[in-house]
């Protein structure tokens, strides 16, 4: 339980607290910052350039969140449990491979308590929860040498087989010319391996930076379906984990499982209150399987990664191997999981036509995951008729909106996990492959796609650099050509072209050749979007996830003020100072169509932008800008209306001087480009004429908006003179020096 404690500065000090803030802090070479609300304390030591974590059991809160009990009593309790803690000896440095729960043994063999979940005890019952611990499993594993070796054996003869006929192919010179027998191959050994294997052949289907395009292609058709395990063992292991008798828990549970995966099983039921639950029971010895394979893999890691570089490939499978173990214990923990799911019901629940189930604490445990039923069909359903195309922008935009706002996301979106609900609602399913993003990578992902876009391939690899996913002395420019040659214009291309997966297999390549190195949000995100866009083309063949996507990116380019942003907004409105109003055109009219663009707050946050000292160059430029437009549009429109009116004169005979005998009227580009500007500012959300009077009060108050109007006015005012002065005495018309980039 949770307690709040309101504990001064030096009983902190006295038994070993630090007073600290929510976000990042250092003591001495040790920088520290809070995950999961404060929950979880995790830190870096610079010396050695290590991350550890260790799940901490108090939370000391200001005292405007204090408990009700006295303080003396509060800090009695919080004395006795910083003495439990110190006394644990599983309680280490997890750098340096400690459990942070029970030990493996314990768990593995039944001795660790077994907690029932609460959104509160769901966090202290953490001691007992699955954790990944490589040293753990070794110590455990090394007193089981018969089934070891069995299982070894099982994995090592036909993996090690395999990857000898590849290193022959390598030296053959036929690597290539093998490359799809081969990835189907290694499709059909990892199925027949187990969950920990299909998992982790799903896993690898989103790194292109370790393997070429054709095996990820394989991998992709991985299924996690297996044959549900009986019912009694299922029942059996409901109530061990619950403590009451199925009778006593559920009104009714059905007998059949509707859907069984490597994992668990699910059943359909009914609460004694009435609610219409699914009940999620994980499979029986299911920890046990996955730290054997995994022990064994670390075992294999040696040979294989010898074997991988015959072929040329230098790869710290160990690493890989150990990224993929915490990953994967996430997935067997039901209590993370339904942690993951109240927090993707806080944060998207209220987003309409969007739908989460909650979870049901008195029924969920860290092996039972009970959920709120809703009902609904596949969004590739016929049923739902033209429907499903709403349901998939409703995806793409809440996907982006998960991804880019909060940069907390459902990263495994498939098919099973996405329903449409009767009422018209998207249903989000399963919580546990859930990814986080941080601030500044969202920001490094829209920065990446505005370079995509606008082919920028150069300042696209810079951004690898910087993004960590290139070592810093990496030569870029042959990486620079291979973007070149690989990646199409984005906005341009045909939808064949354009698809998701036709530009991560051509991006793939790039990375599979050089370098690259990717994080575990960035592999994340490639999923996620690989398979939004997959399921989306199931829907409507014409889709492009990418056209979908970049009106999101240019409204929050036009309306988020965060700094990041603002650099990238420069680089892509500007060039060498000028501004490049065909971008800037674009970018407008592309955010539009975005669902929750606003073009008062873009045209606000220009505004701004404009009248900071960052712009004062740019504000000059853009003032001689807007003098020659508005001049070129003024005698264009003044020619077009003569026009207009010597045509309409012509059939009376009348004769006006300077009018008569002008040919037809016609639009000029200055004209259409005026009027298309005009149509989609009105078409834009939010845009009313009564909103542009607001919008230049605050300019005429500010002082450089008065110096920049007033600029304008005397520019504009003189061409017009002079403009008059030729007209009136019948001169030619001088060519004015235009400084615009249309």
């Amino acid at each position: 339980d949770w307690d709040a404690l309101d504990i001064n500065a030096s009983t902190m000090r006295t038994e070993g607290f630090v007073t600290v803030p929510v976000g990042s802090w250092r003591i001495g070479s040790t920088a520290f910052r809070w995950i999961e609300t404060g929950r979880e304390v995790v830190w870096k030591d610079r010396a050695r350039s290590r991350w550890g974590s260790r799940r901490v059991s108090l939370v000391l809160a200001s005292s405007t969140s204090v408990s009700s009990a006295p303080a003396s009593a509060r800090i009695e309790r919080a004395r006795g449990r910083l003495q439990t803690i110190r006394s644990n000896p599983n309680g280490g440095d997890q750098a340096k491979g400690s459990n942070l729960g029970k030990p493996l043994a314990e768990r593995l063999e039944g001795k660790a308590p077994v907690p029932v979940g609460s959104p509160e005890a769901g966090d202290s019952s953490d001691a007992a929860a699955p954790r990944y611990d490589a040293e753990g499993s070794e110590r455990y594993f090394q007193a089981k040498v018969i089934q070891v070796q069995k299982r070894r054996m099982e994995i090592a003869l036909p993996l090690v087989t395999f990857l000898l006929q590849v290193v022959v192919d390598w030296q053959l010179g036929r690597e290539k010319e093998h490359r799809v027998h081969r990835a189907k191959r290694f499709l059909n050994i990892l199925s027949s391996f187990g969950p920990a294997f299909i998992k982790a052949g799903q896993a690898l289907s989103s790194r292109p930076d370790l393997l070429p395009p054709e095996y990820l292609d394989e991998l992709q058709k991985l299924q996690d379906r297996l044959e549900p395990f009986p019912n009694d063992i299922a029942f059996s292991l409901i109530e061990k984990e619950l403590g009451k008798p199925v009778e006593e828990l559920f009104a009714h549970l059905e007998p059949v499982p509707i859907a069984a995966a490597s994992i668990g099983q699910v059943y359909q039921g009914f609460l004694k209150t009435g609610e219409k639950v699914a009940v999620k029971v994980q499979r029986p010895e299911c920890e046990e399987t996955i730290a054997l394979d995994l022990y064994i893999l670390r075992q294999l890691s040696g040979t294989i990664s010898s074997l991988l570089a015959f072929a040329r490939r230098d790869i710290d499978l160990r690493s890989i191997i150990d990224e993929f173990g915490v990953l994967i214990y996430d997935e067997i923990d039901y209590l993370k999981e339904a942690r993951n799911a109240e927090k993707f019901l806080q944060l998207y629940g209220s987003i309409p036509d969007v739908k989460v189930p909650r979870v049901f604490w008195t029924h969920t445990a860290r092996r039972v995951l009970t959920l709120e039923w809703i009902d609904g069909v596949r969004l590739t359903s016929p049923q739902l008729g033209s429907n499903n195309s709403l349901l998939v922008k409703t995806m793409v935009q809440c996907s982006l909106r998960q991804m880019l706002e909060n940069g907390y996301f459902h990263a495994d979106p498939h098919g099973g996990n996405l329903l449409a609900s009767p009422d018209g609602k998207l249903v989000y399913l399963d919580f546990g492959m859930m990814s986080s993003v941080e601030r500044h990578q969202r920001y490094g992902i829209i920065e990446a796609v505005v370079h995509m876009v606008n082919r920028d391939f150069d300042s696209l690899a810079k951004l690898y650099v910087r993004l960590g996913f290139l070592p810093a002395n990496t030569d870029l420019k042959p990486i620079i050509e291979a973007l070149n040659i690989a990646l199409p214009d984005v906005l341009g291309a045909s939808v064949g072209e354009l698809n998701f997966k036709s530009v991560i297999d051509k991006l793939g390549s790039v990375m599979y050749r050089y370098p690259f190195s990717l994080p575990p949000y960035y592999i994340a995100i490639i999923r996620c979007l690989g398979v939004l866009e997959g399921l989306a083309i199931q829907v409507d063949s014409q889709f492009r996830i990418l056209n979908e996507a970049y009106p999101y990116i240019a409204s929050r380019l036009l309306v988020d003020p965060a700094p990041e942003l603002e650099d990238t907004m420069i680089y892509l409105l500007f060039e060498n100072g000028k501004p490049r109003w065909s971008r800037v055109e674009s970018l407008f009219e592309s955010a539009r169509s975005a669902s929750d663009y606003d073009v008062s707050l873009a045209m606000n946050r220009m505004i701004d932008f404009l009248l900071s000292n960052r712009a004062e160059e740019l504000r000059y430029r853009i003032a001689d800008d807007v003098v020659d437009n508005l001049d070129e549009l003024g005698a264009d429109t003044s020619r077009y209306l003569l026009s207009f009116i010597s045509q309409g004169l012509a059939p009376t005979g009348i004769r006006i001087p300077c009018v008569s005998g002008l040919p037809p009227p016609v639009q000029t580009n200055s004209m259409r480009s005026a009027s298309k500007l005009v149509n989609f500012m009105q078409d834009s959300q939010g845009f009313q004429f009564t909103m542009l009077l607001p919008l230049a009060s605050r300019l005429t108050r500010e002082p450089e908006g008065q110096r920049i109007g007033i600029e304008i006015a005397v520019n504009l005012a003189e061409r017009l003179s002079a403009r008059a002065i030729r007209g009136i005495f019948d001169l030619p018309d001088r060519q004015e020096v235009r400084t615009t980039s249309r």
